[in-house]
């Protein structure tokens, strides 16, 4: 069995622009991902639209401009259907009320606010230089934590085109020690870009991103269905960053993986208003 997990983020590291980073992560396997695109696919025709960038949608643009037909009350109809569609295919555990439990798809969100991830930097500076790297990690942590439980034998792991993440886990696959390291990297078939526009599974992972990043925030019926789903959503904040395994961070180090800039001097920018 092999788990095909995807991988987006929400905001950049700028502090003086956002507050937080987020990535979703939505794992399955080929039989799942092969249901769920076809059911995201019908939901796209529907509404005549080649795809779902969450971003777009909500502020009316590009793609979802209002010179385009697009409104409020249309995104909101098209996204509800999204929902929809993930609902009936995301796994439920055991212990929900008034659900059966099931496998299905697995989506997990992790974010970690800028503030904690600077002041954990100082408390602890072995940590990675950037932000990026501990979410990149921590997420595909997850997606192995969920492939072993269910059986899976191999992964593949598709990140969003132009996210920072992807290089963190190319590195630590195609590279000797850390391959060696990390022993289930073995198992791991491909790393590699994809364009959101064409994968759906991209596209999902992009909406539970931009939704976990807007928590408490909910003025739309859809966003607050989302969030009333059994998922994982995590949050790495300073007491968690600050109690790494100092073993881990000494095999990383060991590894010499390419040098990136720390993100310590973006994430100390003075704060403008945040971004919504």
């Amino acid at each position: 069995m092999v788990l095909k997990s995807y991988f987006d983020g929400s905001n950049h590291a700028d502090s003086s622009e956002y507050d937080r980073m987020s990535i979703a992560t939505v794992c399955g396997t080929s039989k799942q991902w092969k249901r769920f695109d076809a059911d995201w696919r019908k939901v796209l025709h529907r509404h005549r639209i080649d795809y779902l960038h969450t971003t777009d949608a909500v502020s009316l643009r590009k793609g979802f401009a209002k010179e385009k037909g697009w409104s409020k009350k249309r995104v909101d109809a098209f996204i509800g259907d999204c929902v929809d569609v993930i609902e009936r295919q995301i796994t439920i555990p055991d212990g929900v009320p008034g659900r059966r439990a099931r496998i299905g798809l697995y989506p997990v969100t992790l974010t970690i606010p800028f503030d904690d991830w600077v002041r954990a930097k100082k408390a602890v500076p072995t940590l990675p230089a950037t932000i990026e790297e501990a979410c990149a990690t921590s997420s595909v942590s997850f997606a192995f934590k969920w492939g072993r439980h269910i059986g899976a034998k191999k992964y593949e792991l598709y990140f969003d085109r132009g996210e920072k993440f992807y290089g963190h886990i190319y590195d630590r696959w195609q590279q000797p020690k850390p391959r060696k390291g990390i022993e289930i990297m073995e198992d791991v078939l491909t790393v590699v870009p994809a364009n959101s526009r064409d994968v759906p599974a991209l596209q999902m992972a992009d909406l539970f991103a931009w939704s976990i990043n807007r928590a408490n925030q909910e003025t739309r019926e859809w966003h607050k269905r989302l969030h009333r789903l059994p998922v994982w959503n995590p949050l790495l904040d300073y007491d968690h960053l600050i109690h790494p395994l100092h073993e881990r961070l000494e095999q990383v180090a060991s590894w010499k993986l390419p040098r990136r800039k720390s993100s310590t001097e973006d994430l100390s920018k003075p704060k403008k208003e945040a971004k919504q």
